[in-house]
């Protein structure tokens, strides 16, 4: 599918902070998710940590079978809703 952006990724090399993970619906399912976050390991080989929403069991089961293990609780800074700070280090 060429010209398709089929997600991408924003991480902070320095700190590790992974800000976002987007796929698009049309490839949920897929591997993409996992190759986004294989980039992110290999930006930040150190370390990487993340807010994830409380409610969001598909995702934290994604991090969790990636590595990440929780890190304590938090708040989102913008939505103010509860967060999983979760961490995965290299």
């Amino acid at each position: 599918m060429d010209g398709v952006i089929e997600g991408f990724v924003t991480v902070d090399p320095r700190s590790g902070y992974l800000d976002q993970i987007v796929v698009a619906p049309e490839f949920w399912g897929s591997n993409v998710a996992a190759m986004l976050l294989d980039a992110c390991k290999r930006l930040s080989p150190a370390r990487i940590e993340l807010l994830v929403n409380k409610d969001n069991a598909r995702a934290i089961s994604f991090y969790e079978k990636h590595g990440f293990a929780m890190a304590g609780d938090d708040v989102n800074p913008v939505s103010r809703r509860p967060v999983n700070r979760m961490r995965w280090r290299g």
